[in-house]
């Protein structure tokens, strides 16, 4: 397996672009921004927190006023750069830090509009499935969301006869993923229904410290915890491997598995103009996946 060198991710790159309601959006990445973005596998929204400093005073009223969403793109020149987050604006506060630096602080949520007010009202013939009433949320609820990852491993149960969908569609996807034992979240504005024992199609990113890893990857309950440099090909249900030695291992947690991990929870965090610039995650252990699967790794 091959891995990026310390020279490859020393150029940061990173775009920030906030929605008006128009077609182009303002650009604001310039200037002076910092951002906290969190993930997990749950049905709640995924927060950030981004803070541009001294906005012209003109486009911080327009953000102010009618800002509804963020997109963040950040990582480093080449193959590690992409997008971290896509969420709805919930909040904006302006602030001066220092008497000095203007602040216009922007809260965001990813999936706010769906999960929290987005609604529905459909009905569905008998013989649908659970896949078939996923899919269709994109599509018809108040909200600009799209399919993501939907298990191939669902029941197949199919409605014995039509069912009339009134509310919100999230109460619908979280019975639906009680239902088939599943996880039901939203991330990058996608939908996704998934099953602990499903797999990421997309290659293993693999950490060291030539690839990024920053200080020792701690052994946690059922897998691992870690922290390398800012890097958007890390997400939810992605495939991450670090090798065993490089971990501090907790000898009464037990033995550490194949060095595969899938990722339940994620935290990016950057600065662009100070030293904050990294991702830190929880990883589940995937036992025997490796030599089950035939698994390849990404450069």
């Amino acid at each position: 397996m091959s891995e990026y060198s310390e020279t490859t991710l020393y150029s940061r790159r990173y775009k920030l672009i906030i929605g008006t309601g128009d077609a182009n959006g303002i650009e604001v990445s310039s200037l002076h921004c910092s951002f906290s973005v969190e993930k997990s596998m749950n049905a709640d929204p995924n927060p950030s927190v981004v803070q541009i400093f001294n906005l012209a005073p003109n486009t911080r009223n327009n953000i102010l006023t009618n800002g509804v969403r963020i997109i963040i793109e950040a990582g480093y020149d080449g193959s590690q750069y992409g997008l971290i987050f896509d969420g709805d604006i919930v909040r904006t506060l302006k602030r001066a830090d220092n008497g000095i630096d203007k602040i216009t602080e922007i809260i965001a949520q990813d999936g706010d509009v769906f999960l929290n007010s987005g609604f529905i009202s459909v009905s569905y013939a008998a013989g649908q499935t659970s896949r078939d009433v996923i899919e269709g949320f994109a599509g018809i609820a108040n909200s600009d969301v799209s399919v993501g990852s939907v298990s191939e491993n669902l029941s197949g149960t199919r409605l014995a006869r039509g069912k009339a969908i009134f509310g919100q569609p999230k109460d619908y996807a979280r019975k639906i993923a009680k239902g088939e034992g599943a996880l039901f979240y939203v991330c990058d504005r996608k939908i996704n229904l998934v099953k602990p024992a499903d797999l990421s199609k997309d290659e293993i990113v693999s950490l060291s410290p030539g690839s990024g890893l920053i200080g020792t990857p701690e052994q946690a309950e059922d897998g691992v915890k870690a922290k390398c440099l800012l890097n958007p090909l890390l997400n939810l249900n992605k495939l991450v491997y670090i090798d065993n030695d490089l971990v501090r291992q907790d000898v009464k947690a037990g033995a550490l598995s194949t060095g595969v991990y899938k990722i339940i929870a994620l935290a990016h965090k950057g600065d662009t103009r100070g030293q904050d610039w990294y991702t830190e995650f929880t990883g589940i252990a995937q036992p025997g996946l490796i030599p089950q699967t035939g698994a390849s790794f990404s450069t």
